[in-house]
């Protein structure tokens, strides 16, 4: 009776769920429109015109009215002698329902107190915008806030190895590295329709299927209304997407799994908090080690965006979003299969090395795939990362330039600098429509028809299109393009460009007209390129 009772109960969260955020994604998309929460692409997006944002919000309001409701009636319940009449209307089911409200609702109040409180950070940045630095300590503030209502991890159980006592401290921090890594993971993979929003719904069904297996009564609950809402959410966000969930939706997705395996492993006898979730959420671990590493080669910030994550490569090889989308799915319910079989598995069977072989064999191949595994010369490697460092430093001191508004002899000094450092032939920046802002010494009238120009769209700070046009003075390899792309993005993205917009004729100055009888004059350039 209690098996048939967890089944209807899990069936009558997802499908509750589900339909709830079918019905809410039109609102939020309306709403997210008459607030501006708009994204309208850049030089990192893979898509064209405006999305909305804030889908996040049809993942989350469900979920956190579950769990509200749920831990309330489960307060209610044990209050006085309100558990006398449960026992009267539902004496079999009494055992499984008093127990259920007696151990969850302290773990489905924390998760729904962490959970408003990540979904506000996420919504401020969305809408308004956030420093990361400022978004990091809001991230780490909600994870001491789970930590310390003491839900961190006093042991863990390692496969081969036992059970490992951590102490107060050493858990406390690894509670709160696992809950901010894997906000910034789901945050990191969001870079495609459908991509995090279907790797998150493929680790939260092996979450709810080793809750099941292990008698986990509140990862299995929580997994089932959470793949719900995730399930309702893809319907629009699959490629083509409709809607993004944004910051919103990605920190809160990673903080609720986080939390959920987390709280888990409080409840059952042998920490697996490093393991079983570990697999069935690799993949969002993986890219963001990955990106770790090929930044830190590259010689680039850790947290410096780019376009160079597992999809973007993918991309790049001439696969089409949905191809992308269900390669990485692929990868991911091999992942979540290695997980299951970890539990299902007894460490002395001759089998238990195949939940490991599968899931190392399913990363190799998709680090093979996005070409992770290309054999590059150290001295390559040493090189690329000095030049990027100069770069880097040359991105930090342009950017700082034209954002006090220098004079045009600056400016024209500023680009001749960059197109020096960069090895380009000529380098020419453009509003939107058309309207030159700046270019290099030597740049022809029409430099956006020339065939050797090359085009990269960003966003300025008043969210207009700004257009670079340049061309390299040598053919360049692979790497060096992608560096002064990066490059060249970070100082001209988020530019300041209103004050220059609003002036009837932009001076320009060291720009000469070819044509003898126009020197310095400023002639229409035609409508830039779609990037």
């Amino acid at each position: 009776m209690t098996e048939f009772l967890l089944l209807k109960i899990v069936a009558g969260l997802f499908f509750g769920c589900l339909l709830i955020t079918v019905g809410l994604i039109p609102l939020v998309m309306r709403f997210a429109r008459r607030v501006g929460a708009v994204d309208r692409g850049g030089y990192r997006k893979v898509f064209e015109g405006a999305m909305p944002l804030l889908g996040g919000l049809g993942i989350a309001l469900p979920l956190l009215a579950v769990g509200a409701v749920a831990s309330a009636g489960g307060y209610l319940l044990l209050w006085g002698s309100n558990w006398k009449w449960l026992l009267k209307h539902f004496p079999d089911q009494f055992d499984f329902l008093y127990n259920l409200a007696s151990y969850n609702r302290n773990d489905l109040l924390i998760l729904v107190l962490g959970g408003i409180a990540i979904l506000v950070l996420g919504l401020v940045d969305d809408t308004r915008g956030m420093r990361a630095r400022w978004k990091l300590l809001g991230q780490v503030g909600v994870a001491a806030f789970v930590c310390f209502a003491g839900y961190g991890l006093n042991t863990v159980s390692l496969p081969f190895v036992g059970t490992i006592e951590l102490g107060f401290l050493l858990g406390s921090l690894l509670t709160m590295f696992w809950i901010v890594g894997m906000i910034n993971a789901f945050n990191l993979i969001d870079g495609v329709d459908g991509l995090a929003s279907g790797i998150a719904l493929v680790g939260v069904i092996a979450l709810v299927v080793l809750g099941f297996l292990q008698e986990n009564v509140y990862v299995t609950f929580v997994g089932a209304a959470m793949a719900g809402c995730l399930l309702g959410f893809l319907v629009y966000n699959f490629p083509p997407a409709r809607i993004f969930m944004g910051d919103t939706g990605s920190m809160f997705i990673g903080f609720t799994l986080a939390a959920m395996s987390l709280m888990g492993s409080q409840k059952s006898e042998t920490a697996v908090i490093l393991l079983t979730p570990t697999l069935a959420l690799s993949f969002p671990i993986f890219e963001t080690l990955i990106s770790i590493v090929r930044r830190y080669l590259r010689g680039v910030p850790i947290f410096a965006g780019d376009n160079h994550h597992t999809h973007h490569r993918l991309l790049g090889k001439g696969y089409s979003q949905p191809r992308v989308v269900l390669t990485l799915y692929g990868v991911a319910i091999c992942l979540a299969t290695a997980a299951v079989l970890s539990a299902l598995i007894p460490l002395e069977s001759r089998w238990s090395g195949l939940p490991y072989a599968l899931y190392a064999g399913a990363l190799v191949y998709i680090a093979w795939l996005a070409g992770y595994l290309r054999p590059t010369a150290f001295r390559t490697i040493f090189e690329r990362r000095q030049k990027n460092r100069l770069y880097h430093a040359l991105a930090a001191y342009a950017k700082l330039c034209l954002d006090n508004h220098g004079g045009c002899v600056e400016r024209r000094l500023l680009l001749e600098l960059c197109r020096h450092e960069l090895g380009l032939r000529y380098l020419e920046v453009q509003l939107e429509g058309g309207t030159r802002l700046m270019a290099s010494e030597g740049v022809p009238a029409q430099v956006a028809t020339l065939e050797s120009a090359e085009t990269l769209r960003v966003k300025s700070s008043d969210d207009h299109d700004v257009f670079l046009y340049y061309a390299f003075g040598e053919v360049p390899s692979d790497n060096h393009r992608q560096d002064v792309i990066a490059c060249l993005a970070g100082i001209f993205d988020q530019c300041i460009t209103d004050h220059a917009a609003n002036q009837q004729e932009i001076e320009l100055a060291g720009v000469e007209d070819e044509r003898p009888d126009a020197s310095n004059e400023i002639l229409p350039v035609s409508e830039p390129r779609s990037s």
